[in-house]
């Protein structure tokens, strides 16, 4: 796109002195770059360490398009034209003898000496509680937009799921600005067919310049742009100011730059027409019968005499997609990913209804539900990972791996199914509901993240990464409260260490132990006040020197449940030595992996599946010792004192 002013119709003395250049003003493109800055203000004046004071002010408003012409003339300097931008008011006219009062409310702007009326779109707004931009409801209000936390100046789309106007400060506080996404401008002004009318100030104030930079500046005003180009330029240079008893001398250079952006034409048979960005008669997906425009199944204002490219097919003819295409919606506010991968964002849109995963590297779902589901701003996106189907043997082999929400659905299934064994074993102690031993959830951040889609080009940074967030799934989610209470019930001190003084044990060891004493119920069928001595035998704290093979079997069930829980010892040591959010220990990570069966280093997505799996099958080990004990209670009708 060309520049709002050409550098060539600009005198070269502009651009000569580096601190009062404004080249960046004059010669951006009117639309350049994702986002469009509506308003600007400068909130505190300073220098900075080139001695450059700097000061923006912008303020935007709309005018019938044919009426930027007419107040070409009268648009000077930016403060003394709209100056009382958006500040309603009264006035009293006066006709001979006669007088007419006359009210101007906020969203009506008249330009002075004309008779063209404006509507302020963002401009400066002053109050007791201070000063800032101010935003025109009707912008946030014609796109739906909300704002996501009140007061913090964040408007985002819904439907989209992206932010689309933001007010926020910048350059370390000294600024404040309001934008809006370019594609939502160039929408709102084509709604509105009205022009944007941006009135641009700036001035740059150069302290104490050398002798060499004054004698290259030019005190002349320069005036640039003319109604067809819809711009206007007055740079003001002043020169050099040293009448200022307080201030040093500097030179001063003021910009006051007007430009129009004008609105695209609409289609007044069909205004609301969804319009896309591209030509969704060339539009095509890959399918088995080739390359199909799924804009055939699509709702928008169609061009008599233009046919699609590509194949015809049917409306369930299937389309495929590298499960990247996920990753923009995971997390993101506003949009759910299903197991089978289907997206939705809340109720305006969704891919639902034929989606499904084919094992961990494709999506696949109907082109015609594609085009029906799929807002058009959406298909540029999924284009990016549009694959060729793949054969049926392909198919097949991808669908040979499991799934990776299917393996965090399992090791849910599998603590949810120990939260009914502990509560069994609770009850055969005979003691009062406890709360849930694991009190973890799917729908927490873990348990969400943890179903991400896993790249296969990810690094070891990942692996790690949905270790911890294992561990925090599963082990900072157990209650220690009620396996201390539960141990309590067996021994005053089994929820302590050996330590002098003894402390507390953490959640992980409070359930070893807990599962040691399950073992030992179940191989032993010890009375209840013999359990904690047969603890600290099994854990080599005490000895049995009248039975040793006694002695020698117990150390073996002890070593049978460390082994049970290998994969949550990995997981604590891999969260400690992984460097996620410690100092990394490249060498005790890699060995603890290999005392699991991993590789050192190297992950990848299987080694990932195979973690969850074997920290699954850890809790059903767990789980199988405490249905065990609970039957040896049950049968023996409790635990007795002594036999």
């Amino acid at each position: 796109m060309a520049a709002i002013i050409d550098r060539n119709d600009a005198p070269s003395h502009l651009f000569g002195i580096p601190e009062l250049d404004f080249s960046g003003d004059l010669f951006a493109e009117r639309l350049g770059g994702p986002w469009f800055r509506l308003g600007a203000r400068t909130i505190t004046c300073s220098r900075d360490e080139r001695g450059v004071e700097d000061v923006v002010s912008r303020q935007s408003l709309l005018l019938a398009s044919e009426h930027f012409e007419e107040v070409f003339d009268k648009l000077e300097s930016v403060g003394n034209v709209i100056g009382s931008l958006g500040k309603p008011g009264g006035s009293v006219l006066y006709g001979g003898d006669e007088k007419e009062y006359k009210y101007i409310p906020f969203h009506r702007f008249e330009f002075p000496f004309a008779s063209v009326v404006g509507e302020p779109l963002v401009f400066v707004f002053s109050a007791t509680s201070g000063v800032e931009l101010f935003i025109n409801p009707d912008l946030w209000l014609f796109f739906e937009l909300e704002e996501k936390t009140p007061g913090n100046g964040i408007w985002w789309d819904p439907r989209r799921g992206v932010d689309a106007l933001v007010q926020r400060v910048i350059d370390q506080g000294n600024t404040e600005v309001a934008e809006i996404r370019v594609d939502y401008l160039r929408k709102y002004l084509q709604a509105r067919q009205m022009s944007l009318l941006v009135g641009h100030y700036r001035h740059l104030h150069l302290f104490d310049p050398s002798r060499r930079t004054i004698g290259a500046f030019v005190e002349q005003e320069v005036r640039l742009g003319s109604p067809q180009q819809g711009a206007k330029v007055i740079v003001q240079n002043w020169g050099l100011r040293q009448d200022i008893p307080v201030a040093a001398p500097f030179l001063q250079r003021r910009l006051h730059f007007w430009f129009e952006i004008r609105p695209q034409e609409i289609d007044v048979d069909d205004p609301w027409a969804d319009e896309p960005s591209f030509d969704p008669y060339t539009f095509t997906l890959p399918t088995r019968a080739g390359p199909v425009a799924p804009a055939r199944w699509k709702h928008f204002r169609h061009t008599e005499g233009r046919t699609f490219e590509g194949e015809s097919c049917d409306f369930m003819s299937r389309v495929c997609f590298r499960q990247e295409v996920l990753t923009k919606y995971e997390g993101a506010s506003g949009f759910d990913v299903e197991d089978n991968g289907s997206v939705s964002c809340q109720h305006y849109w969704g891919l639902v209804r034929s989606t499904t995963r084919v094992g961990n590297d494709l999506l696949t779902t109907a082109i015609g539900d594609f085009a029906e589901g799929v807002p058009f701003e959406e298909w540029s996106h999924w284009k990016q990972y549009a694959v060729e189907p793949p054969s049926l043997d392909t198919a097949k082999a991808l669908r040979q791996e499991q799934s990776v929400p299917d393996a965090v659905n399992l090791l849910v299934k599998a603590l949810n199914t120990l939260n009914t064994a502990f509560a069994d074993m609770v009850v055969s102690f005979g003691m009062p509901n406890l709360n849930p031993l694991w009190r973890g959830s799917l729908d927490s951040l873990a348990g969400r993240q943890l179903k991400w889609v896993y790249l296969t080009t990810a690094d070891d940074d990942e692996f790690l990464k949905r270790a911890t967030l294992v561990s925090t799934l599963v082990i900072e989610s157990l209650e220690p409260a009620s396996l201390r209470k539960l141990l309590g019930a067996v021994g005053s001190n089994l929820h302590m260490n050996e330590e002098n003084p003894p402390r507390p044990l953490g959640p992980r060891n409070l359930l070893q132990r807990l599962t040691l004493i399950a073992v030992l119920v179940e191989s032993f069928q010890p009375d209840i006040a013999g359990i904690p001595m047969l603890v600290r035998q099994a854990e080599g704290k005490a000895k049995n020197a009248g039975e040793p093979d006694l002695e020698a079997e117990l150390r073996m069930s002890h070593r049978s449940v460390r082994d049970d829980f290998a994969p949550l010892a990995f997981l604590y040591d891999l969260r400690t030595y992984g460097g996620l959010a410690h100092a990394p220990n490249r060498d005790r990570a890699a060995a603890a992996a290999a005392q699991l069966g991993l590789p050192k280093q190297n992950w990848h997505r299987t080694d990932y599946l195979r973690l969850l799996n074997l920290v699954a099958e850890s809790i059903y080990s767990i789980i199988r010792h405490m249905e065990g004990a609970t039957e040896v209670i049950m049968i023996r009708g409790g635990l007795s004192e002594s036999e």
